[in-house]
């Protein structure tokens, strides 16, 4: 049947006001898709509130976050509206039995409110202007405790009357044994409409990581519920089995315009009522849950900063004194601002300066890093006027990697890393105008990288080997197919 065979059908009594109807729809659904691209392509932000952004009495943004101790422990976190004033979730060991639920032990859950409309940070009252009309929530949390290592649990968390979410399953982390982990750098913006293939490509590459690394930046607008929607919906189901270790990067700090002090800047009102991160007593209220360090096995220490926080020497000092304590094989730093920029006009000379003497001193393995909208990979050896990366010598002292997963990019530097070549690093491997995500193995003394595009392309790999002695050699490297990707030879872009 032809749209004009349709028109003449519906001219009539109840079928002129079906097709009337349906006209009325089709205009509104073209309306809303023109909030996410217009003719020249760009990219927009979604209508003021989706169908999927509200809290209501069903429990959803279930995620699993990692205590201090995940052999023994994991948290989960979820939000229902504000007329839950008290709940629970219930846990049991995931068996093959299809009433494996059977036996489920309930853990009752802490609450807290959150305010979207108005923010209490260091005394001072602000008004949040990201979430106009938009009622408070709840948050609740649970650290199941107790537990075995390297077992898989499952999982529900209660919302309102008998409003249950789906049993989920995650395993403890082992003691022992090896690791593998996903790390993605910025995903900022459009987050539904095109980070949302990245972190499901990544699920798909490595489904049985043990975790997935943020390294900042997770949205664009700090305290924007919508965003938060949207990075949770991009997400779905899968930080509810794979536990995320996020970290805070500037855009998680509320700006407060341009001429307001960098110390004026605060955490989002979402990042702690969200996430259940460790805490570090001796660090300062602000630093609570942004900076902690998480041993995750025997062979692996994972050390995590909150560089938009000003307070860099305080992070640089517990730092220094959690890699002196530290016996782990693996050392592995994360942070939002890297120690070598690959982006124009946004080095960070002061970070740098507080912070590399300690990542020399203490023998960090690995840094991994964002907020340059680039992809750059490189390392320092311990003799600067050696080439680092020879299969022959134990001199490579340290690798750095900065990198995107988001689709706003930025052209990488002109003079590539050559300001700092007193610091004795070398550039490998760089890219643009490109999403990627990594994949990273640690299985005793070898750590394998490997950094992937969306669409399944490896990029950019190595292999790092530690002997005995402590010394590490890059044992296999370049093995990636494809060409260098800058904005010279790659596709059209437009800034999201």
């Amino acid at each position: 049947m032809t749209f004009g065979d349709q028109n003449r059908q519906a001219s009539g009594g109840r079928g002129a006001k079906a097709f009337a109807a349906a006209l009325l729809g089709l205009g509104l659904l073209l309306g809303s898709c023109a909030h996410a691209h217009d003719q020249a392509g760009h990219i927009h932000e979604e209508p003021l509130q989706p169908p999927w952004q509200g809290a209501t009495g069903w429990p959803d943004r279930i995620v699993v976050t990692l205590p201090k101790s995940p052999q023994t422990s994991f948290a989960v976190t979820w939000r229902t509206d504000s007329t839950v004033t008290e709940t629970y979730a219930e846990l049991v060991e995931a068996r093959d039995d299809a009433r494996f639920d059977l036996g489920a032990k309930r853990w009752p859950a802490q609450t807290e409110a959150l305010d979207l409309q108005s923010a209490n940070a260091s005394g001072k009252v602000y008004k949040i202007k990201d979430n106009p009309g938009l009622p408070a929530a709840h948050f609740h949390s649970v650290v199941f405790d107790s537990l075995k290592p390297d077992t898989l649990y499952a999982y529900r968390v209660k919302g309102a009357d008998a409003q249950w979410s789906e049993w989920l399953q995650t395993r403890t982390a082992a003691e022992v044994g090896p690791i593998s982990f996903l790390y993605l750098g910025d995903a900022q913006n459009a987050l539904r409409s095109h980070w949302a293939r990245v972190i499901r490509a990544g699920f798909q590459q490595a489904p049985k990581a043990d975790f997935i690394l943020h390294a900042g930046d997770l949205i664009n607008r700090a305290s924007r519920d919508l965003e938060w929607a949207e990075w949770f919906d991009a997400v779905g189901f899968i930080h509810g089995m794979i536990p995320a270790v996020p970290l805070a990067g500037n855009h998680e700090y509320e700006w407060l315009g341009l001429t307001a002090p960098e110390e004026d800047r605060f955490l989002s009102i979402h990042w702690r009522p969200q996430f259940t991160l460790p805490e570090e007593p001796e660090l300062d209220e602000d630093l609570q849950e942004v900076v902690y360090d998480l041993r995750y096995s025997e062979d692996v220490h994972f050390f995590i900063l909150s560089t938009q926080n000003t307070k860099i020497e305080a992070q640089a000092a517990w730092l220094d004194k959690e890699l002196a304590k530290s016996d782990a094989r693996w050392k592995i730093l994360a942070m939002h601002h890297p120690i070598f920029s690959s982006g124009e006009d946004r080095d960070s000379p002061e970070r740098r300066a507080a912070l590399l003497p300690i990542i020399k001193k203490r023998g960090v393995d690995l840094v991994l890093q964002g907020h340059d909208h680039t992809y750059a990979r490189g390392a320092t050896s311990q003799t600067p006027e050696r080439i680092a990366f020879k299969a022959d010598g134990g001199d490579l002292e340290t690798m750095f990697v900065n990198s995107v997963s988001g689709p706003k990019q930025y052209p990488f530097r002109d003079n590539g890393w050559s300001d700092y070549a007193s610091d004795g690093v070398k550039l490998v491997r760089k890219g643009a105008n490109t999403q990627f995500f990594q994949v990273i193995t640690i299985d005793e003394g070898v750590l394998s990288y490997e950094a992937w595009t969306a669409t399944g392309k490896l990029y950019d790999d190595f292999v790092m080997a530690k002997g005995p002695g402590g010394e590490k050699t890059i044992t296999r490297g370049a093995t990636s197919t494809m060409d260098e990707r800058l904005f010279s030879n790659t596709g059209a872009y437009e800034k999201p």
